[in-house]
């Protein structure tokens, strides 16, 4: 029986509607990379820390500016290679706050310490700051990270900063095992796949990011998340074996540790803290780890962010003076510029630090 001419022309008005909608979609998708939004950092799976950008220059999500990502999964122009005699390296690990979200390669708090170093006093070193922060990464996943560059020599550093992440609903990331860290792995991968493609950026990433995107985010995150509200399934204990082993590892390796509190837009000295953020600070006054934070440094100056947590490229500064102070007040660093060895530097630093005899008083 023959077809019908009223079907035959269905069937190809149908077939011309769909071509002219791929043509029109190819269109589009070629006209967005022209702006920018088909070259956004691509996050692959990783076994041990689950999810790690791919080496490259991309662009950020936000403005669009330049993001330099090496072979070792660091925002660094060149791999890192063992550190030679004259080098001084930091290298500061966290979330989208430490790896510079929304600005370009010279403008993270990281790079303009570098710049900062190499152009002070101390002539005796070439300095390194790298940024090895990682967009989205929890505390834990951040010092699962951190115990992986202080354990390759390498790339060891003289300074581990430690930022603390505001990813907190996803500290458990680091327990998923079996078919449930494959599960997540595979999601990973298909993110992955749609990052690539400048429509989902532009629809997903930047007109519905508000809503869409996170909504996809917690699907990918699916039984992984803890509650937004509440406090009642925060494993603390996690917490603070993190904390305390990131401490022994850099230890271990002559590795000074540094923390860091961001402060967030609107955020002062008496905003209450996450119970996350008092365990930190706690740490660092009991084990005496120097701490930086940002909180009042930061307070009433909403002109020093884009948002509600990713600083600008004027916050950046003010954070990488900061840093600047407290690297200057390290032994390790005082060490190097004096031409002393760390361990002279110590006991110096304990004689003059020792109570006077009775008979000087």
């Amino acid at each position: 029986m023959s077809t019908s001419p009223s079907v035959s022309t269905k069937k190809i008005l149908i077939l011309k509607i769909f071509a002219g909608f791929l043509i029109l979609c190819l269109a589009f998708e070629l006209v967005l990379r022209l702006f920018g939004y088909g070259h956004y950092t691509i996050y692959r799976p990783d076994e041990r820390l689950l999810w790690v950008p791919e080496p490259g220059r991309t662009l950020t999500v936000v403005n669009h500016l330049p993001i330099t990502i090496n072979h070792q999964g660091l925002r660094y122009a060149v791999d890192l290679q063992p550190k030679q005699a004259d080098q001084f390296r930091i290298i500061a690990f966290g979330d989208s706050f430490a790896q510079g979200w929304g600005v370009d390669d010279d403008s993270h708090f990281s790079a303009i310490l570098e710049k900062k170093l190499n152009q002070g006093s101390c002539s005796k070193e070439h300095f390194q700051s790298i940024s090895a922060g990682v967009n989205a990464y929890p505390n834990s996943l951040a010092a699962e990270k951190l115990k992986q560059v202080v354990e390759d020599p390498a790339l060891r550093p003289d300074v581990a900063i430690f930022a603390y992440s505001e990813n907190s609903n996803l500290e458990k990331l680091t327990q998923l095992q079996g078919e449930d860290r494959e599960k997540f792995l595979r999601r990973v991968e298909w993110k992955a796949m749609a990052r690539r493609s400048a429509i989902y950026n532009f629809v997903i990433e930047d007109l519905m990011r508000k809503i869409a995107y996170y909504q996809l985010r917690h699907m990918i995150m699916a039984g992984t998340l803890d509650g937004l509200k509440g406090m009642e399934n925060l494993d603390m204990d996690q917490f603070n074996q993190n904390l305390a082993e990131i401490l022994r590892i850099c230890r271990s390796h002559n590795v000074q540790l540094v923390f860091l509190m961001p402060g967030a837009d609107g955020e002062d000295s008496n905003t209450p803290l996450h119970p996350f953020q008092k365990s930190l600070f706690e740490f660092a006054a009991r084990e005496h780890v120097p701490l930086v934070n940002m909180i009042p440094v930061l307070s009433g100056k909403s002109s020093l962010f884009m948002d509600q947590v990713h600083p600008t490229k004027a916050g950046n500064e003010v954070i990488a003076g900061e840093l600047y102070k407290t690297v200057e007040g390290l032994a390790n660093y005082n060490a190097v510029c004096s031409g002393n060895s760390l361990a002279d530097v110590k006991t110096t630093r304990a004689v003059a630090a020792a109570p006077a005899p009775l008979a000087a008083r």
